[in-house]
Order: structure tokens, then sequence, then C-alpha cells
């Protein structure tokens, strides 16, 4: 093999090479999925598959119980075996990891069979566009009272969007109901000043909510606090309460380059904007009710925030200038 000099040759594999080993590698996991789903497809299988979870030490003893015959129950226990979800240690037949894992996916399964009736329910519900977050989850609540369908899970979690907002004025209606019922804290970045919503934020803050929020930029606060003003105009104590709400430990405010508008309220319920590809302007929201999305996009705040430029002080001097 010759070598080339003065020449540097890459050691990362050409595009569509790791796209194809991708693709290698989905068809191998889904050829190995399709000789689990074939071992444990039949009722034998999975009674075998069910009495191994607390282990297997008498095979007579059990094939006695499951009614089979020597012939159905060694058959079916060897493709078990075969997949690897059953291993035999110590001479007693019991689940692998990887056997553990799908007991837990086959309970969950199960689980929601047997209550196939109350997720029809659901999904129509899901279809409906005049309820709001809170009122889908108390309904959720009501139906599936005692299903532990999925354990240690929040099944609204899993069903994921509750609802698509595709003008601005229906984001900002949501986005103030959910501030308004905050009660533990809020991260909004932010590219957009609407009035409603800070309106809506220094009813949070009296309420002493945790108050987190990332700016477009300077410019951006400065119309925030002039509208703000036009309020307080008709009310002068709302400039000390601002000054109180500044000021606090719970309050925290940067301006960074925010690449679309997100909120996360309660660490539970979650807005995202998704803008135009062309423009990066608003084109639509989505909202969801998921604890584990909202952490992410914590997450992600808290990097922006670091990013960001502290704006405190500004914001205190322009208080000052509006209520002088």
């Amino acid at each position: 093999m010759k070598r080339m000099i003065g020449r540097k040759s890459s050691m990362t594999p050409p595009a569509h090479l790791i796209q194809a080993e991708k693709k290698d590698t989905q068809d191998e996991i889904f050829k190995y999925l399709k000789k689990v789903i074939s071992a444990s497809s039949s009722i034998d299988a999975l009674k075998i598959f069910y009495a191994a979870k607390d282990g297997i030490e008498s095979s007579t003893q059990i094939i006695k119980e499951l009614g089979l015959t020597q012939k159905r129950y060694y058959t079916n226990l060897k493709r078990l075996m075969d997949v690897g979800l059953i291993e035999k240690i110590d001479g007693k037949y019991t689940h692998t990891t990887l056997g553990k894992i799908a007991y837990q996916l086959l309970e969950a399964f199960k689980g929601a069979l047997e209550h196939k009736d109350k997720l029809d329910l659901i999904d129509r519900l899901l279809k409906a566009k005049n309820l709001t977050i809170e009122e889908t989850e108390e309904i959720m609540r009501v139906i599936l009272k005692d299903a532990n369908i999925i354990p240690g899970e929040r099944l609204t979690d899993i069903l994921g969007p509750v609802r698509m907002a595709d003008t601005w004025d229906k984001v900002v209606n949501d986005v103030v109901e959910y501030i308004d019922n905050a009660t533990e804290s809020i991260y909004f970045a932010t590219q957009y000043v609407d009035l409603r919503v800070i309106d809506a934020i220094f009813r949070a803050g009296q309420r002493d909510v945790k108050l987190n929020f990332i700016s477009r930029g300077e410019g951006q606060i400065s119309k925030g606090l002039k509208l703000f003003s036009k309020i307080a105009l008709a009310h002068p104590h709302y400039f000390k309460i601002l000054f109180q709400i500044v000021n606090s430990p719970n309050f925290r405010i940067r301006y960074a380059d925010v690449p679309y508008t997100f909120i996360v309220i309660d660490r539970k319920i979650v807005m995202v904007e998704v803008v135009k590809p062309s423009s990066k302007k608003f084109f639509v929201s989505f909202f969801f009710h998921n604890s584990r999305l909202a952490k992410k996009l914590i997450e992600s705040f808290e990097e922006l925030y670091k990013e960001g430029y502290d704006v405190k002080s500004l914001i205190m001097k322009l208080i000052g200038k509006a209520d002088g």
C-alpha cells in the first residue's frame, strides 16, 4: 500500500459508510428482536418466562404446575435460553439481565392491555382542543385511578404533547394561564416582549415564585420595563414591588443569544417554540406536561445562563429612572 506524502488523510469514514453501518446495526437489532418475539410468542413460552422470574429450581414441579408436557416445556425453555432471556445458574433457571428488562416491559404492556378501554378514552381526550393541561391531567387522574399501568412513571410523561398553538395570541394566552397557576418556579428564555406575559410574571413574583429569565438582549429588557411602566403609571406602588422582586434572591436574569423561546413552569409544564427556518420567526408552539423534558430544558437554560451577561444592575437602574 502506497503512502501519500504531503497530504493528510482523514481517519473518519465517509458519511455514506457511517450511514450504512448504522443501517446494518439497526437491521441486526431488528433481526434479533424478531427472534426474541418469536421465542416468546406462545402462551407456553410466556408461562415459563413468568415462572422464571423467581427462579425455576424443579422442572418436574413447574411442568405440573403449568400443565405442560415435557416436550412443550423443554422446547420453549430452550428457545428462551437461545435468545438470552433465561439462563441456568447453579441448577436454577432464572432471568438474564435482558430477561429482567423484558419482564418489566411485558408487565407494562400487560397493565396497558388490562386498561385498554381507559386508554382508548384518553386517546379521545387528548384530541380535545378546549381543555387546559390541568383539566386534562385531572381527568386522566380520575380515569386512571388505581391503575398502575407503568410502574414509577406518569402516563402523561409518556403520552407527549398536550396542545399545539399555531398563533402567537394562543401561545400568550396559554403561557399567561400557566404562569398564573405557577407555585414553585419559572424558567423562561425568550426572544419576545409581551405586556400580558410581563404582567403575569409580575403577579408570580408577588407570590414568591422563583423567577429565572434569559432575554435576547438589553434592548428587549429595556423595552419590557418601558411597557411595565405604562401599567405602573396607574399604580405607583408597583415600582416598589418590582424593586423588591428584582432585588430578591428568587429573581435571576441575564441576556444571551436565545435560539428559540421556551418556558418551564413548576418543573413539569413546558412550552417550546418552533421557528421558521428561513426567517427564524415564530411558526408554532407545543405545550407538554413532561417532567423529563422539563428537566432537559432546565439544563439547557442553565447552559445559556452561564454564557449570558448579568443585567440585574441595569434593571435596577432603569427602575430607578422610571420611578423618578
